[in-house]
């Protein structure tokens, strides 16, 4: 009898780390707050939006995809909602403030030019002082410990100058079209990739060579920015 209750806890065990590992194994999907947002799903497929305690958010039958329009939260908030379709959990949704970016501070090497323009949507201030240094050159920003650099294509092909200790290259979920050539006495920078950045490392000093086909209208590159200058808040 103890054998055969030990054999029924095992498999209990078992069918509950199984649910567990199912439950993180579920996609994630980001969202921005305060504005329409369309979450892909099949055609007529039944979803809801529920709440992390339970509450039904919001619910309806897919036109294109589910279509839903939050609430804007404050910056420096984050909430999470989990995506039910046809009855059965399938994601979780993390919900962002419309200012993803509020909080942090950079100097544009242009504050009138279109990466301010775009950033300044997301919240990021401008500031002379800041560590940060945003710019479309790849060589803008030598003293600053971190740089994030947005070439526009016709800029490419472009060295890698400068003295870096490490080198390293980066796919991103929205992809990009970044490659690094290599000659015996150079790197180069080209658009004949599928990189999304290149990092270049140098003692406390970090710079970011982004593709041409960065998106600042995706959430999941916002978020990427976010994760990057966290390392470097000023």
């Amino acid at each position: 009898m103890n054998a055969w209750k030990m054999v029924v806890m095992q498999v209990f065990v078992l069918v509950v780390c199984g649910a567990v590992l199912h439950a993180e194994d579920l996609p994630v999907i980001h969202v921005w707050s305060g504005r329409e947002q369309v979450l892909p799903l099949p055609e007529g497929a039944a979803w809801t939006l529920v709440a992390e305690h339970g509450r039904e958010l919001f619910s309806g039958i897919s036109q294109g995809g589910a279509r839903v329009h939050l609430p804007a939260l404050q910056p420096g908030t984050q909430e999470s909602v989990s995506l039910f379709v046809n009855g059965r959990k399938q994601a979780k949704v993390c919900i962002w403030p419309p200012h993803i970016l509020a909080g942090f501070a950079a100097r544009f090497t242009d504050p009138e030019g279109r990466l301010a323009s775009e950033l300044r949507k997301h919240g990021l201030k401008f500031r002379e002082d800041a560590e940060i240094c945003i710019g479309e050159t790849p060589n803008c920003g030598d003293q600053e410990a971190l740089t994030l650099c947005f070439p526009e294509r016709r800029a490419f092909p472009v060295p890698i100058s400068g003295t870096w200790a490490e080198i390293s290259l980066h796919h991103t979920k929205k992809g990009g079209c970044l490659s690094v050539l290599y000659d015996q006495r150079e790197q180069i920078a080209d658009c004949t990739g599928t990189l999304g950045y290149i990092l270049l490392k140098a003692e406390k000093r970090r710079r970011y060579l982004f593709s041409p086909e960065f998106d600042f209208q995706s959430i999941d590159n916002i978020l990427l920015l976010k994760a990057i200058i966290e390392e470097k808040k000023p």
